[in-house]
């Protein structure tokens, strides 16, 4: 089921959780002293085999969507400076997702797109044959209207290679695909890394191109169209092209700062075939028609990220800002600040703070009047709202011998937005009208070195 939070930002948010400690070690300055920590040495080891497993459980308030990650991989740096890696993860999602539909004081029936078969050599109609996710479903009043219906199931596979071209010089290339029931995606991607004065500074600059196909249980409902009217297709596809340009300096051999610059443009099909919006009374505020949403075929994004790493004997202050904006014009600003503590001679504490803030989109709207004329793009997706996040983080990670090292982590996600309007209409002024989310996260892992 191709649902944006599911897909799209679940499946990048477990990503990026997973990532943050699958494969990765947080390393320290170096001395020529024997060092006090084990997390004192480098992160790879030229020479060394690296087997890296994790298991990551992540889960939403109230019931709603509930994924469970498994990813297992494995590097060889080469003595020669080559190293190539490989990752396989699996995750089952369940539970609940929001539809896009405000609450309302009276039930709420939903029922899918009618699609079509042919009859004899014609085109005929088939309505409400759709027994899976997303079928007919009615919710309570006063909830939040969710598809209970959520569930499928995803294989994700990566490879890539590092190659030293010449003295100072790194040739990064890879490529990744990721199957689900109605999704795919395949990516490819090439970087240049080039050192400067003593190893001191990094250039690098990166290229990314992907292409996704969405092809959704219900089929693609026709945008801006009545709940419940024809498919107009059964699959539909966007591209991505990205680009990302970085700087990395050492200014001490505890210190480190990094700047980076990133570019995409996405084009093709952006909108949530499983999301609505309402249509309400003027007078009452009460849900009078939903319609299927529509967002822009095509999304330019550029950041600038910036990050400094200083170290004080075995610990590591890492602190970063991101500014983040979009051709859809949402503008982002994101803060984080993480604190390394040895423990012992083998292990290691990390608490970490995250704060997200972004504007809404500019078609973004939890609901419209009946008497409104009907915009050409609408959603009611809140992760398009203006809202603001804290991500509250611990780490931990320990080497139970010269070979084997657990590792784990718990984050904590609470999203914060707009919940009541007073000038809203009826009902509606008293009705709580954010749908944002807070999770909680869990991951442990073990990882094996070969030297």
């Amino acid at each position: 089921m191709r649902v944006q939070l599911k897909r799209g930002g679940l499946a990048a948010t477990l990503g990026a959780l997973a990532g943050a400690l699958l494969g990765s070690s947080t390393a320290a300055a170096q001395s020529e002293a024997a060092p006090a920590n084990a997390y004192d040495q480098t992160a790879s080891e030229t020479g060394s085999v690296v087997a890296d497993t994790a298991l990551l459980i992540y889960q939403e308030d109230d019931h709603r969507v509930r994924a469970v990650e498994t990813a297992a991989s494995l590097t060889w740096n080469a003595a020669s400076g080559m190293v190539v890696s490989g990752k396989f993860t699996y995750d089952s999602l369940t539970g609940a997702t929001p539809n896009g539909a405000i609450r309302s004081r009276y039930p709420q029936t939903f029922v899918p797109p009618r699609k079509t078969r042919f009859i004899g050599g014609g085109l005929g109609t088939n309505p409400d044959t759709h027994t899976g996710a997303s079928g007919r479903y009615t919710t309570a009043p006063n909830q939040l209207p969710v598809d209970k219906g959520f569930k499928d199931h995803r294989e994700a596979y990566d490879l890539g290679a590092t190659l030293p071209l010449a003295d100072g010089l790194k040739l990064s290339v890879g490529g990744a695909a990721s199957s689900e029931t109605d999704f795919t995606s395949y990516s490819a991607r090439a970087s240049l890394a080039k050192e400067l004065w003593g190893k001191n500074t990094t250039l690098s600059l990166g290229f990314n191109y992907e292409r996704d196909s969405v092809r959704p249980f219900i089929g693609v409902p026709r945008a801006l169209s009545y709940m419940g009217d024809r498919i107009v297709g059964q699959a539909r596809v966007k591209q991505i092209a990205s680009m990302v340009a970085g700087i990395t300096q050492v200014l001490s051999p505890g210190w480190l700062v990094q700047l980076n610059y990133s570019y995409g443009d996405s084009r093709g099909y952006h909108t949530d075939p499983y999301k609505i919006f309402t249509l309400v009374d003027v007078d009452t505020g009460d849900p009078f028609y939903y319609i299927y949403e529509k967002r822009p075929n095509r999304r330019e994004r550029s950041s600038i990220y910036a990050a400094t790493k200083f170290a004080l004997g075995s610990a590591v202050t890492d602190a970063s800002a991101r500014w983040y904006h979009d051709s859809w014009g949402i503008n982002a600003m994101t803060y984080a600040l993480s604190e390394h503590a040895p423990v012992g001679r083998a292990g290691y504490v990390e608490p970490g703070l995250r704060f997200y803030r972004q504007t809404a989109a500019r078609f973004f709207a939890p609901y419209l009047g009946i008497d409104v004329p009907t915009p050409p793009f609408v959603s009611a997706d809140s992760r398009l709202s203006r809202f603001h996040a804290w991500t509250f983080s611990l780490k931990a990670g320990a080497h139970l011998t010269a070979h084997l090292e657990w590792y784990g982590a718990a984050e904590r996600y609470v999203q914060e937005g707009l919940r009541f309007d007073r000038s809203a209409p009826g009902v509606l002024a008293r009705t709580d009208l954010f749908s944002g989310t807070r999770s909680t996260s869990l991951i442990s892992g073990l990882r094996y070195t070969w030297h």
